[in-house]
């Protein structure tokens, strides 16, 4: 489930998992992030703040799904990840992703395509596709290596293994890293105060100008 909310010049999209089960980006998952994102694109805000529940972030797709699917239609979800990610990358807001627990497979695609990401002390990060034997559909493989050291991003996406928000911080992939809950809110409180104080003009020609796309008005 996905809830949004506007408050002022900040929007906040909240992914809930259902009982007992951390936030698979699936067809109908992905299908509500993209609705409420293109709402919220065409809002007034100037600042967009995603975060999950549940001591979860986003851990990517069921692979028992996909595991199902033929050629057209692995292409076809791996098509719709990518409009998802596109649409954060273009849109004029500024988006932060917060990061409290596990952020896993596709999740890390979905960090990726945020402007900033910070995370609690305690969250986890991993891209297994090398212990599966897979190569992510959503374009990780590219996006991660961009935002992170060399080295670091080699290791990360090599080994498959999981590791820690202060190894992620020095990678270059966090923005910073909070000891609590209470202060990652309020780390993104003094950053979306600093960025709602700017144009809306001069933030979408800033992400134009960094990333590469066409920027949204």
């Amino acid at each position: 489930m996905i809830e949004t909310r506007i408050e002022g010049l900040t929007a906040h999209i909240r992914l809930v998992p259902q009982t007992g089960q951390f936030t698979l980006l699936d067809v109908e998952t992905l299908k509500e992030i993209i609705k409420n994102l293109r709402m919220v694109r065409d809002s007034h805000a100037k600042t967009v703040r995603i975060y999950g529940e549940g001591g979860c972030f986003a851990v990517g797709a069921d692979l028992r799904t996909l595991s199902k699917y033929n050629g057209f239609e692995a292409k076809w979800f791996s098509k719709l990840g990518n409009t998802m990610f596109g649409t954060i990358r273009t849109m004029p807001q500024v988006v932060i992703a917060e990061i409290d627990g596990f952020c896993m497979g596709g999740g890390m695609d979905f960090a990726a395509s945020c402007d900033f990401r910070y995370a609690t002390g305690k969250s986890k990060f991993a891209h297994p596709g090398a212990k599966l034997g897979i190569i992510t559909g959503f374009g990780g493989t590219q996006a991660i290596p961009r935002l992170m050291q060399s080295a670091a991003a080699s290791e990360f996406l090599i080994t498959g293994n999981a590791f820690d928000a202060e190894y992620m911080k020095r990678g270059g992939f966090l923005n910073g890293v909070a000891h609590s809950k209470e202060e990652l809110k309020h780390m993104t409180d003094i950053l979306c105060e600093k960025i709602n104080r700017k144009s809306r003009v001069l933030l979408s020609g800033f992400k134009l100008s960094l990333d590469g796309s066409s920027a949204i008005f």
